[in-house]
């Protein structure tokens, strides 16, 4: 398989989980400020300004639209502007330019569904978005998204293209997650005194709804809402597919599908970065991890997510070739 083909595709898969990561996380918290009875506050900073550093482009916001934060401009910069790379759009517009580049190497049916869905949402804006109602648009670009995910898994032949897709997939939903967890976290009660409360129990609901993962924890977790169950889910659960360690798993073993032919790739460093980092989350202890700093452990998580990607890109697609060794 050719490396620029296996890094279109790998990327083509990643801009499309990080645009349902966006819908889903701008989803649920204009239904939390909703469920709280706060329409009236919002505007208010506190409301909307975790959003702007799940994606970490908070430098770009406040480059583009100032030190005011409000919901529309937020709304905007994470569904529409495309001068935000991790905007909806931008996701979307470039995850159907890759697969346009590799259009020989996909069914019709799946190139059909990516364009098809771009040319719908290509013109929307925040009008669009506001007639419609923030909870009706958002599901109508989940749904799109997931309806590409499942003719994808219908028409990719499982060669090195299909586990590619699903090794950049797994890969962005890993460190998503853990963005999740450390946005919230550390700015969604207003104090310390909150802890424990009625109004804490409503985010991490929110929290695990950003995930899709609600209904899920409530039949295999029974038990009250707490920071501790709900990190220990979403970080280390083995069987549900967001999880943390879920996706880095299933980002293991597509990597173990790709070098499975290639004796030489057997023990490369991207491979020995996931089995460390899969270990590691099988072994930790939720309650030390939070007494020593989640958001430290949340951001090196997405350190070893990073170095995972940057290992990847120089095995497979940044590789010296056979006469360049040679010289060397």
């Amino acid at each position: 398989m050719l490396s620029r083909v296996a890094n279109l595709v790998y990327w083509m898969a990643r801009q499309l989980e990080r645009a349902e990561n966006t819908a889903r996380i701008v989803d649920v918290n204009a239904q939390l400020v909703l469920d709280l009875q706060s329409r009236q506050a919002a505007d208010d900073p506190k409301s909307w300004e975790p959003l702007v550093y799940v994606t970490g482009d908070d430098e770009k916001f406040f480059e583009l639209y100032g030190e005011t934060v409000t919901e529309r401009a937020v709304t905007e910069f994470m569904l529409f502007d495309r001068r935000n790379p991790s905007s909806l759009i931008s996701c979307i517009a470039l995850a159907r330019e890759n697969a346009r580049c590799i259009r020989d190497q996909l069914s019709g049916e799946v190139w059909e569904t990516l364009n098809t869905f771009y040319l719908k949402l290509k013109s929307d804006d925040y009008t669009r978005y506001a007639q419609l109602g923030s909870a009706e648009y958002l599901n109508r670009i989940k749904t799109q998204i997931q309806l590409f995910y499942g003719v994808a898994e219908s028409m990719i032949p499982r060669t090195g293209l299909w586990w590619f897709f699903l090794l950049g997939r797994f890969l962005e939903r890993a460190d998503n997650t853990s963005r999740i967890l450390d946005v919230k976290y550390y700015m969604l009660l207003p104090d310390l005194h909150a802890v424990g409360s009625a109004l804490d129990m409503v985010q991490w609901a929110s929290v695990l709804r950003s995930c899709s993962a609600f209904e899920a924890f409530r039949r295999s977790r029974r038990g009250q809402l707490n920071l501790e169950r709900v990190v220990d889910y979403l970080l280390r659960d083995e069987v549900f597919p967001r999880s943390i360690l879920f996706a880095i798993a299933e980002a293991e073993q597509a990597l173990g599908q790709i070098t499975a032919t290639a004796v030489h790739l057997e023990d490369t460093p991207p491979a020995r970065l996931i089995r460390e980092l899969r270990a590691e989350l099988e072994m930790i202890d939720v309650p030390a991890v939070i007494a020593d700093g989640l958001h430290e452990f949340l951001d090196d998580i997405q350190t070893k997510v990073l170095e995972i990607h940057e290992a990847l890109q120089a095995t497979f697609v940044n590789y010296d070739t056979a006469s360049a060794q040679v010289q060397s």
